[in-house]
């Protein structure tokens, strides 16, 4: 997490500046957080670089890509980057936000099964990552 100007913790750090949207929660488990960590290790790609915990390469398609991020306390956040549905099909009025919501569950089932953890999602956010140093 970065700390914003006005003491806000953001989950992403970029160069110059990068709007995404951040769903935020918790990982619900008894279990330790490196044995969720080494978990989801074997199944997906760590992405460096631009977040100060774990971050995690969920899903990359169509210039847009789904993060999962966690921290040692067993706060999450699934981040959205780029921008979704442009290339999709147009459909009822909703269909962008339907076809998020798909996406969105099925990446956390997903995660689910691969960490043997309920993810809880609490909030969604948009942010704002900007380089700080």
């Amino acid at each position: 997490m970065f700390l914003k100007a006005d003491g806000t913790e953001v989950w992403l750090q970029s160069s110059p500046s990068l709007p995404y949207l951040s769903l935020g929660g918790v990982i619900e488990t008894s279990e330790d957080y490196l044995v969720i960590r080494s978990r989801l290790l074997q199944v997906y790609k760590r992405h460096h670089g631009m977040v100060s915990d774990d971050a995690f390469l969920i899903w990359d398609e169509d210039s847009t890509t789904l993060l999962f991020c966690a921290r040692p306390d067993k706060n999450c956040a699934l981040l959205l980057l780029g921008e979704f549905g442009r290339s999709r099909k147009n459909g009822t009025p909703s269909a962008v936000l339907e076809d998020l919501i798909d996406i969105v569950d099925t990446s956390l089932s997903g995660i689910a099964r691969h960490s043997g953890a309920t993810i809880r999602l609490q909030v969604v956010k948009p942010e704002l990552a900007i380089r700080t140093g």
